[in-house]
């Protein structure tokens, strides 16, 4: 995981526990921007690791080598 990854996933942990506790202190609808805050934050999360995967796969060298291996073949 890159640090971006990580500040996003520690930003929704985050706002999940502070929409628990307050959650309990308060009623639901007071406390439900914390909660569309940590929906959104993993959101994103998802979003940025679901992009750095797709890279890496678009770039893989493994699948070069072995294209270049098959029109050697050939």
């Amino acid at each position: 995981m890159k640090l971006r990854e990580i500040i996003l996933l520690a930003a929704a942990a985050g706002f999940l526990v502070i929409w628990i506790a307050e959650y309990q202190r308060t009623t639901f609808g007071d406390s439900y921007w914390l909660l569309m805050l940590f929906l959104g934050f993993l959101l994103a999360f998802q979003y940025v690791r679901s992009k750095r995967i797709e890279q890496k796969k678009s770039v893989s060298p493994t699948v070069k080598q072995m294209v270049e291996k098959k029109k050697k073949k050939k």
